[in-house]
């Protein structure tokens, strides 16, 4: 074997496992990306839930007290 074939040998190997490294290392990042955009949307549409939540039971809750303050007219006028 002539140092040209040893040095093919050894180098070509060599080069692709870099250019291999570097490919998984874009596409780790690529997807990182990704999973970054996806969790702000879902991060997102928790916040819109529970605003939604949030409105809702400020509703509930006032409904809740006119209930109360009928129900206590009531009682005052039947004298409980």
């Amino acid at each position: 074997m002539t140092d040209t074939q040893l040095y093919l040998s050894i180098g070509i190997p060599a080069l692709l496992a870099l250019v291999n490294l570097g490919v998984v290392l874009s596409l780790f990042t690529h997807l990182d990306g990704k999973i970054q955009g996806l969790s702000d949307r879902v991060d997102g549409r928790f916040q819109s839930l529970s605003d939604r939540v949030d409105g809702l039971e400020r509703s509930l809750v006032g409904a809740i007290n006119e209930l109360d303050k009928r129900l206590t007219r009531v009682e005052i006028k039947l004298g409980i």
